[in-house]
């Protein structure tokens, strides 16, 4: 397959990519992943839930894209892949985020604290044995 960024969403409501991109093998939606993680940014949005479906199964190779998302300051995409994708992940994979949930649990941003991301590492770093 030539270009499976003509697989992502053209908006918001586009289900019909979602049935597309369902039909990609993973390596095929690995070259997509930081496209398709744009789409959760707004858990409001239509296409979002269900891209996190078609997310979830690549695990790790989801880890150097979440790496980058749990190091910016966008507070509410952090609580969106916190919530709907760090915690569904395996243990062994969940590990290799072990530095950036450190550093979130520990965070003192007064937004980060407003939607209870330190809590929330915290919470996915003993439900995962790493305290």
């Amino acid at each position: 397959m030539d270009d499976v960024k003509q697989y992502l969403p053209t908006d918001k409501c586009d289900y019909d990519s979602i049935d597309r991109l369902k039909s990609l093998k993973p390596e095929e939606l690995q070259r997509i992943i930081p496209e398709l993680l744009e789409w959760i940014q707004d858990i409001n949005w239509p296409v979002a839930p269900k891209i996190i479906e078609i997310l979830l199964p690549l695990d790790k190779l989801l880890l150097p894209q979440l790496k980058v998302i749990l190091r910016c300051k966008e507070y509410d995409w952090i609580e969106i892949c916190l919530l709907g994708i760090v915690e569904e992940l395996k243990t062994e994979t969940i590990v290799g985020l072990k530095e950036e949930l450190i550093m979130l649990s520990k965070s003192t941003n007064p937004n980060f604290i407003e939607y209870e991301i330190p809590q929330i590492c915290k919470d996915i770093m003993s439900k995962h044995f790493m305290d």
